[in-house]
């Protein structure tokens, strides 16, 4: 290949890649989308234009408004119908949002301690997502709102409310015995 056939394929190169790299300078790849159930919702702009080839017109202004104050507050049940994320994540193009077990894909997941007379009470995500999945407990027995902790006695938990929806002894460890398990001694 002679000299000119080179110049002239890097050229093209340039020409094809340059406006990718530009782009990219100005797109700022993680967007933070508050929500009051679950917190801060962070979503990756290179991940998603990895997978759809860089086309921004996918998204923007289709499903949503480059204007992030231009864009409504979804909730999950608009999302299942295919408004928001759920455009793409409805189990066939990606992910379904109600793929429970992705629920961490997107919202944040974190040990959750707690004080009660019996001292500090840890609660892992880790733990209990690697055996069940999220919609086995919320909404129906802990509904999911940021910094929102109701009081539950152990009394309330020994008749299966909170925590002994499960641990009664049937599903999991009853919350009568192993106290050291959950409460920090």
């Amino acid at each position: 290949m002679n000299l000119s056939k080179l110049i002239l394929l890097f050229h093209l190169f340039l020409l094809v890649s340059l406006p990718s790299v530009v782009m990219a300078r100005w797109i700022e790849d993680t967007v933070v989308m508050p929500s009051e159930a679950t917190g801060p919702v962070a979503f990756s702009h290179y991940t998603h234009l990895e997978v759809l080839g860089k086309n921004c017109p996918t998204c923007h202004n289709a499903i949503f408004n480059i204007e992030p104050t231009k864009n409504p507050a979804f909730t999950m049940a608009d999302m299942e119908k295919g408004k928001s994320c759920g455009a793409c994540h409805n189990g066939t193009k990606a992910f379904a949002v109600k793929d429970s077990k992705g629920c961490s894909n997107c919202h944040p997941t974190r040990d959750i301690f707690f004080e009660n007379d019996g001292g500090t009470v840890l609660f892992s995500h880790k733990v209990h997502t690697a055996a069940f999945s999220c919609g086995e407990c919320h909404p129906a027995i802990f509904i999911p709102i940021q910094g929102k902790k109701a009081a539950v006695t152990m009394t309330q938990m020994e008749k299966g409310t909170s925590c002994g929806a499960c641990h009664d002894g049937g599903a999991a460890f009853t919350v009568k015995e192993n106290c050291e398990v959950c409460h920090q001694m």
